[in-house]
């Protein structure tokens, strides 16, 4: 330190040199001292596992002093030090503990150590819980006391005492026993002879039922609204049914607040009413949207929606999808079913256009489709759909009709809408069409997608399949929409859109009967919402299953996590292309 302020003596020569020298000296203080701020006390408890250390330590009226702790504090808090590592074995059943405190200070700090003998635990030797009223025949009870959080023979935990008394309590409440009370709620401790007795006596009451219904909202007709109901008046008390019934409410997509109250003050003749304050959505919403892909270029969506047509439920939509390879407008008119929040009825129009290097086509389309949510959670959905096709791939121009049923479902788990860090999708469907009934061509199609998400040290492993199968003649006798190609952003990166599947005499893509591509790629934090990721793509469109010969590109990408889902930039390479490397963008949600 003398050779730093010699140095800044020697500079002050004028206001500059003087303000630079003191930063000089402020600077190397700070380092000298730097050690010497960033201690701070340590603890050390021996003798008990990791659990009693860590309530000794909450316990310690010390562990929140800092190194600059006063000696005339020392002696009281050393003196509490004692109770309160008493006070936090005894919680956890050791009522006989040889506690030695000893503190040490040294120039920096001051470190206390807790040498501990625990003694023997006391144990559970009784449990003693009775039920009377209606709980006493109700399984859901049953089911709790035939494994309780403690059990006779088990060391004393007070917290565990704390949680089994929560539970019967909280279960009596949800159960809608709401006249419940704990007659005796009692651990008697026998700290001498190492037992404890817990003796819990419930009256839980008569069990109450739903009671009158009132549902506070105007824009739909009350019949329809109660078809959202899991439960009807004077059915027993559930507070899950209540929550599904929240539930069902928010995911009908009319309102904008849902609030389910008991009213527990006005029950009477066994029954308890059920308020619920339904706050609309606003009736239209407009949707205007930009984005960009490698496949098809810059997009512009515009869309309109009129969330309740009418007090029956009925909505309607309509959207313009407008891009250099690919545009549409289509309308859907939704009619909700017996169980509007997971059946509806969809009517739909549509016209489509694409012009891409390899398909020109225009597609006009209605269709019907009734989708179904089951209680597994899998969605369901037939459908019946008209589309004609004007198409040219490669060198031939055709046109198909085609009336095609169809069945599919879909299934998705994951712990976050957006950017799972651990979820799958399953995707799976049949269509098909016969010569006998309008269409142009007969075919049989299968056609299938599955993506897993799974944490994998730091990062995220994302995996996927995707894989069709077509019963059909020929493949030219089906229509653009119908073939399979590979290649592009979501498919087979490092090759162009629709640039994979099997070619005619001249060498140009006509699309095969059959897919199979997949795709493993690992993605790894960088900084805050940034990602880094590696793939590996590979696959490709075939017509034979002698004729399938899987290309493979490999690349590197970066990612940015935007609220609408990560916005995916890659650059691949085609291992079996032409192509050196090719960039692909993408964006929206992994699943």
């Amino acid at each position: 330190m003398p050779s730093l302020i010699s140095f800044a003596r020697s500079t002050a020569n004028g206001p500059r040199h003087r303000r630079r020298g003191a930063l000089l000296a402020l600077l190397a203080t700070a380092w000298l001292a730097g050690p010497a701020l960033a201690e701070t006390p340590q603890i050390i408890i021996t003798g008990v596992d990791e659990e009693a250390q860590e309530n000794i330590r909450v316990h310690l009226s010390i562990a929140r002093e800092d190194c600059e702790l006063p000696e005339w504090r020392e002696r009281p808090l050393l003196r509490r030090a004692h109770d309160e590592t008493r006070e936090a074995l005894r919680a956890l059943g050791y009522y006989h503990p040889a506690v030695d405190i000893d503190l040490e200070r040294d120039e920096a700090c001051w470190q206390l150590t807790v040498d501990v003998d625990p003694g023997e635990p006391v144990r559970i030797r009784r449990l003693d819980i009775t039920l009377e009223g209606d709980a006493a025949q109700d399984t859901r009870f049953t089911d709790l006391l035939s494994d309780p959080p403690l059990k006779e023979g088990d060391r004393l935990r007070h917290d565990r005492y704390d949680q089994l008394r929560s539970a019967l309590t909280r279960l009596a409440a949800d159960r809608g026993y709401l006249d419940n009370r704990l007659i005796t709620r009692e651990l008697r401790v026998h700290a001498a002879e190492g037992y404890a007795d817990v003796v819990i006596h419930m009256d839980s009451g008569a069990r109450y039922r739903f009671g009158a219904l009132t549902l506070e909202q105007d824009i739909l007709d009350p019949g329809f609204v109660e078809k959202f109901l899991p439960f009807a008046e004077g059915d027993p008390y559930d507070s899950r049914q209540l929550i599904d019934l929240q539930q069902a409410l928010t995911d009908g997509g009319y309102f904008s607040e849902v609030r389910v109250r008991t009213l527990t003050e006005a029950r009477a003749d066994g029954a308890v009413p059920i308020l619920v304050q339904l706050t609309p959505r606003p009736r239209r919403a407009y949707l205007a949207g930009i984005g960009a892909s490698t496949d098809i270029g810059p997009r512009l969506r515009l869309g309109f929606e009129h969330r309740y047509a009418n007090r029956a439920g009925h909505r309607y939509s309509t959207e313009i999808e407008l891009s250099p390879v690919r545009s549409g407008i289509g309308f859907d008119y939704e009619i909700p079913l017996d169980q509007p929040a997971r059946e509806r009825l969809n009517l739909t129009a549509r016209y489509l256009t694409e012009d891409s290097d390899t398909i020109r086509s225009d597609l006009y389309g209605v269709g019907i489709a009734h989708t179904r949510q089951h209680d597994s959670g899998w969605i369901e959905t037939r459908s019946l759909n008209y589309e004609r096709e004007d198409f040219t791939v490669a060198d031939v121009t055709d046109r198909t009709d085609l009336l095609m049923p169809g069945l599919s479902f879909t299934r998705i788990r994951a712990d976050h809408p957006v950017t799972p860090r651990r979820g799958w999708r399953l995707y799976g469907s049949v269509r098909g069409a016969s010569e006998d009934v309008v269409s142009s061509v007969s075919f049989v199609q299968f056609h299938g997608r599955a993506k897993l998400i799974a944490p994998l040290g730091p990062g995220r492993l994302l995996t996927r399949v995707d894989g069709g199968a077509t019963q059909a003649d020929e493949v030219t006798e089906l229509p653009s929409s119908v073939r399979f190609f590979a290649g592009g952003d979501t498919s087979v990166r490092g090759y162009g859109y629709q640039k994979l599947g099997p070619t005619n005499a001249d060498g140009d893509v006509i699309g095969g009967r059959h897919l199979l591509t997949g795709s493993v790629e690992y993605e790894i934090p960088i900084r805050g919402r940034w990602r880094a990721a590696a793939f590996v793509d590979s696959g490709n469109a075939y017509d034979r299953i002698d004729d399938f010969d899987p290309r493979t590109g490999v690349g590197v990408g970066v990612r940015w996590i935007s609220p609408i889902g990560p916005i995916r930039v890659d650059i691949a390479h085609p291992i079996d292309g032409d192509d050196e490397f090719r960039l692909h963008l993408t964006m929206g949600a992994d699943l």
